[in-house]
């Protein structure tokens, strides 16, 4: 979903001692120069306009660029936009992170939008229900589980259980990892007992990403999303994927900023 991004940093330090010897007075010393006046600092060159409008982090995008072919069949793959195709929204939750090895994508975001292959908890599964409840990150407190009548359906969302293995089948499909992986699992409601997790939404925003170009260095491929010119995020969004067998693995998904001129 880019992992040479660490810049080494140098630091020299150099110290230097002289010594004078001692030179001989003359008896009559000859007369002096009057002092030159001091000369004005001269102003430093003004700065190069267009060095400052260029990127302030942006690496070159090394390899061989991709054909218009080459990128629209890449484009083609990843614009998975139907909230109706189970699909595109297991795709697309690789993009609604940033994180520069997969391993750390950010897992309550990226089941956020995570199609409910296990279906909703519903006022028939009270037991299942009350165990969500009782997790430290359920978002509401007892008062308002009380206000709702303490079942599911008096909940202001639909409340979506998604298997566990559905993750797994996803994440190894697009990432060939699993969620034991996972680093980042800060704020995900999960229940062994009925192995799934869980989320809330009845809207759908799934993240998205379509590249304005692209370049393939041996088996990786680099893909950029350039922001429109008047965009309030002028950001480049780079994803990154390693070639295994037939598949193209995400690896990465960052971004760099651009300034403005």
């Amino acid at each position: 979903m880019k992992t040479r991004f660490l810049i080494p940093m140098l630091l020299a330090i150099a110290l230097a001692l002289a010594a004078c010897g001692a030179e001989t007075i003359p008896e009559n010393p000859p007369e002096t120069d009057p002092p030159e006046t001091a000369r004005p600092e001269e102003t430093p060159p003004e700065t190069d306009p267009a060095e400052t409008d260029s990127p302030e982090a942006l690496p070159p995008l090394e390899g061989t660029p991709l054909t218009a072919e080459e990128l629209a069949q890449a484009n083609k793959a990843l614009n998975h936009n139907d909230p109706y195709d189970a699909q595109a929204q297991r795709l697309n939750c690789f993009f609604t992170s940033e994180y520069n090895d997969v391993t750390k994508l950010n897992l309550a975001e990226f089941l956020r939008y995570f199609p409910g292959e296990g279906g909703f908890v519903e006022d028939g599964d009270l037991k299942e229900f009350r165990a969500l409840a009782a997790l430290p990150d359920f978002p509401w407190d007892e008062e308002d589980l009380e206000l709702w009548g303490n079942v599911p359906s008096g909940a202001p969302v639909p409340i979506h259980r998604i298997p566990r293995a559905a993750v797994d089948n996803t994440l190894e499909t697009y990432a060939g990892i699993t969620t034991a992986d996972l680093t980042d699992t800060e704020g995900v409601l999960y229940l062994p007992g009925y192995d799934a997790f869980y989320n809330f939404t009845s809207d759908f925003g799934p993240g998205s990403f379509q590249a304005t170009k692209g370049a393939r260095d041996g088996d990786t491929l680099l893909l950029w999303a350039e922001p429109a010119p008047y965009a309030e995020d002028q950001s480049v969004r780079e994803a990154a994927f390693r070639k295994e067998g037939e598949r193209w693995l995400i690896q990465s998904f960052t971004s760099y900023p651009v300034k403005n001129g």
